[in-house]
């Protein structure tokens, strides 16, 4: 028989490890596309082709306009009014307001500035080619208030007497 010392228990039995848990993966989730593919191709052309156009017709408004410009301060430069009054013309903005509120055609309002004076030009400008403007009528208004008139190029053999009395100060 077995001795009382070898039925001792020396502590309660081993249990095995057991196993481990499953650990729950959650599934991968599926890419969803909110647009069908043909969607985001036609959105994509139609948004290239509005930037294509805001490009050109950005560029053709600004050349077009910078070249008008320039030519209209050659015209103003040519007037001997402006030439007493203003001398020679160091900058020209186009004056948005002044060009909306007169009546005429073609007539467009420069705010001008130059080492003697500044004031607007409100002038019917014509073209007479490709890279040349003229003023037919119009007036120079200074910003002291005085204001005079501007003629055609075939009307300025007789400026000088109608504007004379009335010349710029310093002239």
């Amino acid at each position: 028989m077995p001795s009382k010392d070898s039925l001792a228990m020396h502590g309660p039995a081993p249990f095995p490890q057991p196993p481990p848990i499953p650990q729950r993966t959650p599934p991968l989730p599926t890419r969803k596309r909110r647009l069908p593919l043909w969607a985001g191709i036609l959105i994509g052309v139609m948004v290239t082709l509005a930037l294509l156009i805001g490009a050109g017709m950005y560029l053709i408004y600004h050349f077009g306009w910078k070249a008008f410009s320039e030519q209209a301060t050659t015209a103003m430069n040519e007037q001997p009014i402006i030439q007493r009054c203003i001398g020679t013309i160091e900058s020209a903005s186009l004056d948005f307001v002044g060009t909306n509120n007169d009546p005429r055609e073609n007539s467009f309002a420069f705010r001008i500035k130059g080492h003697s004076g500044s004031g607007v030009v409100t002038a019917v400008f014509t073209t007479v080619d490709a890279d040349n403007e003229q003023i037919d009528e119009g007036e120079l208004k200074m910003d002291d208030g005085r204001v005079f008139t501007l003629k055609a190029a075939d009307d300025e053999e007789d400026e000088d007497t109608t504007n004379g009395e009335t010349g710029c100060p310093g002239r």
